[in-house]
């Protein structure tokens, strides 16, 4: 391949509270590199892995901070507080320079071998390129339910969502430039980047034991996450508020044709109980959870309007 034509390459990776993990990982990472730049598949010059510090309060900084003073690939940013995931995937793709970007978490359970397959897809053409678990076996009984659940209810309530992918994709420079354009709080980035378009493709791997460490991610942030693609991305559960009156609407009225009719004909029925505490019970849980999903959309519009940063740099090591 012409060294011209050698992609420069950014692999991007958010970390908080990773300092047994990230020694190994890093150094899988560069060597990664230096193979993909054996196979003339990237340019290694230009090329580098950058770690966004999510702010961890163990000595993952002092770790990052070593091996970027020590390898020249190696560039991290520390951002001021611990701002989410999503927001630290963004502060990493947002200072990209690189003709492509690859996020993967810092743990590498995500297989490395698939972003060799994800580059080739590049340099075919596609400018996204998915990594979708085919093989979840490591993962545990509620791991899997909770998956299997969550990408269900997203297709239910009409979020564009690409199953079984989590964050582990391929981005080209043109497609960072549109995600640039999305200045929202509430960020989904599983969500914004399919509606982005490109020509896109998949990559299917399987999903490697974590080695070091214990996962960040838990049941509730993970449930956190679920709801704000499910309500950044669809109308949906509003929707389902209108036709649930209406359905409640049309009990209630039959509930009160079936009162009347046992009351005249049926002698041994007690009156008022079950039409008063029934109703009361069932619509009151209706309004509550009505409140509740509205009070949801009206915080997202609360935080939007606010236009706050979605993330601060405190520190950049480059």
């Amino acid at each position: 391949m012409n060294t011209v034509n050698k992609p420069s390459l950014s692999i991007i990776s958010p970390c908080f509270n990773e300092m047994e993990t990230l020694p190994s990982s890093l150094k899988k990472l560069l060597d990664l590199l230096k193979e993909l730049s054996i196979k003339e598949l990237i340019d290694l010059n230009n090329s580098r892995i950058l770690v966004v510090d999510d702010g961890s309060s163990d000595d993952s900084w002092e770790i990052l901070t070593k091996f970027a003073k020590s390898e020249s690939n190696i560039h991290c940013i520390k951002l001021s507080r611990n701002f989410g995931h999503q927001n630290a995937l963004l502060a990493g793709l947002l200072q990209t320079r690189e003709d492509i970007s690859i996020t993967i978490d810092i743990d590498l359970q995500d297989d490395l071998k698939a972003i060799e397959k994800m580059i080739m897809h590049y340099l075919s053409g596609f400018e996204i390129v998915y990594g979708v678990k085919k093989d979840r076996s490591v993962d545990g009984f509620l791991k899997k339910l909770f998956a299997a659940s969550y990408y269900k209810l997203l297709s239910i309530f009409g979020a564009s969502v690409i199953k079984n992918h989590a964050d582990f994709r391929l981005l080209s420079q043109k497609v960072i430039s549109a995600l640039r354009e999305h200045k929202e709080h509430n960020l989904y980035l599983r969500g914004i980047i399919p509606m982005l378009g490109f020509q896109s493709t998949l990559v299917e791997y399987d999903l490697e034991k974590r080695m070091l460490g214990t996962p960040k991610y838990s049941y509730k942030k993970s449930t956190a996450l679920a709801i704000n693609g499910i309500t950044s991305f669809s109308l949906t559960p509003l929707r389902f508020i209108l036709v649930l009156g209406f359905v409640v609407a049309f009990l209630c009225i039959f509930l009160t044709i079936y009162y009347l009719y046992e009351s005249i004909f049926n002698l041994n029925v007690m009156p008022g109980w079950a039409s008063t505490v029934l109703p009361i019970y069932f619509l009151g849980s209706i309004q509550l959870i009505s409140l509740g999903v509205i009070s949801e959309y009206i915080g997202k519009l609360f935080l939007e309007s606010k236009k706050r940063p979605n993330y601060i740099i405190e520190e950049f090591l480059d």
